[in-house]
C-alpha cells in the first residue's frame, strides 16, 4: 500500500492560551494514494487535495483569536506542507519509474 504520511507540530490550546513548548505533540496523518495514477496531472491533483485535507486534520484551527494560537496555527500548516512536500515529490517520481 502506497501512503504519505503528513507529520505536523501540533500546539494544544489550553483556555485559549498556547500550551508551553514541553506540551507540543508531533501529529502524523497517513494519506493513501495506491488508488491514484501519479503519472497524471489529475492523479497528482487528487493527491494534492487528500494532502491539504490532512494538514488541516493535524492542524485544527483554534477556537480563539489569541494571536498566539493563530501564529501556532500557521506554523503547524507551514510545516505540515513542507514536510509532505519532499515526500509528495518522491511519490510521483517513483510512479514515474
Amino acid at each position: 500500500m502506497r501512503n504519505l504520511v503528513v507529520p505536523a507540530l501540533a500546539a494544544i490550546c489550553l483556555s485559549g492560551a498556547i500550551a508551553p513548548a514541553a506540551m507540543a505533540e508531533t501529529v502524523t496523518v497517513e494519506v493513501t494514494h495506491a488508488d491514484l495514477d501519479l503519472t497524471t496531472k489529475a492523479g497528482q491533483k487528487v493527491l494534492e487535495s487528500r494532502v491539504a485535507a490532512a494538514i488541516k486534520t493535524a492542524c485544527a484551527k483554534p477556537d480563539t483569536r489569541s494571536l498566539k494560537a493563530a501564529g501556532a496555527w500557521q506554523s503547524c500548516k507551514s510545516s505540515a506542507a513542507g514536510n509532505a512536500a519532499g515526500q509528495l515529490e518522491k511519490s510521483i517520481e517513483f510512479a514515474r519509474l
